[in-house]
């Protein structure tokens, strides 16, 4: 048998079944952690709720705003469960501040020890906690584009409402899931989380962000040189300058390898090279653009000459030198 062109497996047919035969009596759902293929084409009917899609006899949105926020800023349990807890006295009689065993749902997660720096987490446990962030950063994304929407209509009110969302959401994730112990190992979400902060005007956090990756070392020509354009928009300028700078001189050397072959160039790390190669343009014009902010335009000129030797036909560059020198 197949559905939607493809052929239907075992675990296929068992989800049918088991939809049939529930009849939307009860609420079925999917886990997060369920691959795509695996939910033989039933995106459009669900909708995110936490860790979980809830399926829908209809088309739904791709998330419930509602019952995310919810779940995910309940708060179970005291404070000090982050640091301190301990499950010896989880099951005790007496009352810890948290929701008691039920049979009725009760929204909130229990984030326990997660904020332990003598608690060893393993890779894999950091992986699968990711989960939760994903789910952070999608609901702080919605309520980041219901802000936009409403900022364009002039609905200030409505507006700083969700505004403050979303700081609230990306501040909850911070404080349930810190990063000091729960490392954050994809960096372009990292990075988004300090986009989302300076979409909102918090440019504070977003530089807080920024000083945090560009200490990775990990990091390629491509996310170096988005961090320095990032400084750039916060007007931090030096600390955009030191970025570029390291970045062109690695550039000239890696170069001069090439030129002068031999053995040099066989110890070239091809793949380095064109990274350095195709991000060269991008490299060169953000550091104009810090020179003449840091009113250094001396060394513009001497940069954008140098950029001209090897390109002579750039017209843009040509009349911004000319600009320079008039």
């Amino acid at each position: 048998p197949t559905y939607g062109g493809h052929a239907l497996r075992v675990q296929d047919m068992m989800i049918m079944r088991i939809i049939n035969d529930a009849e939307w009596r009860i609420p079925l759902y999917f886990a997060v952690t369920v691959s795509q293929q695996n939910r033989i084409g039933l995106d459009r009917y669900l909708d995110m709720q936490g860790l979980t899609f809830q399926l829908k006899s209809h088309k739904t949105d791709p998330i419930d705003a509602d019952k995310m926020y919810e779940n995910l800023m309940t708060e179970v349990g005291p404070p000090s469960w982050l640091n301190e807890f301990e499950q010896a006295d989880f099951s005790k009689n007496k009352s810890l501040n948290y929701s008691n065993w039920s049979r009725n749902f009760q929204p909130g997660y229990m984030f326990r020890n997660l904020g332990n720096k003598d608690v060893y987490y393993n890779n894999q446990v950091i992986r699968l906690l990711q989960n939760y962030r994903s789910a952070y950063m999608q609901l702080a994304v919605h309520h980041y584009m219901e802000y936009q929407k409403l900022e364009a209509v002039k609905n200030n009110d409505a507006a700083e409402a969700s505004r403050e969302k979303v700081e609230d959401v990306l501040a909850k994730m911070s404080e349930n899931l810190p990063e000091n112990t729960i490392r954050m190992d994809n960096r372009d979400l990292h990075y988004q989380v300090g986009r989302l902060y300076h979409g909102v005007g918090n440019k504070e956090q977003f530089k807080n962000v920024l000083d945090e990756l560009v200490e990775r070392r990990d990091n390629t020509v491509r996310h170096r040189v988005e961090y320095a354009q990032s400084y750039m928009e916060l007007d931090e300028y030096e600390i955009s300058l030191g970025i570029l700078n390291e970045l062109h001189k690695t550039y000239l050397a890696l170069e001069s390898k090439i030129i002068s072959g031999g053995r040099e160039r066989k110890n070239l790390n091809t793949k380095v090279w064109n990274q350095y190669r195709k991000n060269f343009p991008d490299i060169v014009s953000h550091l104009v653009i810090t020179y003449r902010k840091l009113e250094r335009d001396n060394e513009a000129k001497e940069l954008l000459t140098s950029w001209l030797e090897r390109n002579p036909e750039d017209k843009e560059a040509k009349k911004l030198l000319n600009e320079l020198e008039g």
